[in-house]
């Protein structure tokens, strides 16, 4: 599984929490043996922002083994996506799950240009490009799962990447999507 916005790690957390077949034995079998998932975090900020050894310990708190790897980094950076490719072997992932930033600190949707391009739409945009040089960052028929911010008067459909993303990068929409309003 990769979290190519991965901040504190809770998606990836929650990940290991439902994949990890040890979560259910006794706290005396620490550390786990084995995982139920091989997890790889990227996340831009330094550790000003993101605390990595408290990600470790939220982990290892709750018997949990911690990600493959923490990279810091922009997972939009060619390196930095085939550096997390590197980790769990060199090839594609099974799942990339994200909850993208949300414009707070990136600006994207609160600067008034309706041109600007979410970071989920330019993650979908990075993957097309593997995909077309041959080196995927999802396997095929692997599954993308994002959580996507819908303001006040918005519908989910018109908060989804655009079309043309969704293509380049090889995916279709499954299902209808689920709002939660927060």
């Amino acid at each position: 599984i990769l979290d190519p916005f991965a901040g504190s790690c809770a998606t990836l957390l929650a990940a290991s929490h439902i994949t990890n077949t040890q979560s259910l034995q006794r706290p005396s079998d620490w550390p786990p043996t084995s995982s139920g998932c091989k997890a790889v975090g990227v996340e831009i900020c330094h550790s000003g922002y993101v605390n990595r050894d408290d990600i470790v310990s939220d982990f290892e708190t709750r018997g949990l083994p911690p990600p493959a790897a923490i990279i810091r980094g922009d997972s939009l950076s060619y390196e930095v996506r085939q550096r997390a490719r590197d980790t769990i072997g060199g090839g594609p992932f099974d799942v990339v799950v994200c909850d993208p930033p949300y414009g707070i600190r990136e600006a994207f949707q609160d600067d008034g240009n309706e041109d600007a391009i979410s970071p989920l739409t330019q993650l979908m945009y990075a993957m097309g490009k593997d995909r077309s040089n041959g080196n995927p960052l999802l396997v095929r028929g692997g599954r993308l799962v994002s959580f996507i911010p819908v303001r006040a008067g918005e519908t989910l459909s018109e908060c989804l990447p655009e079309l043309q993303a969704q293509e380049f990068a090889g995916l279709t929409i499954d299902g209808e999507g689920k709002e939660q309003v927060l």
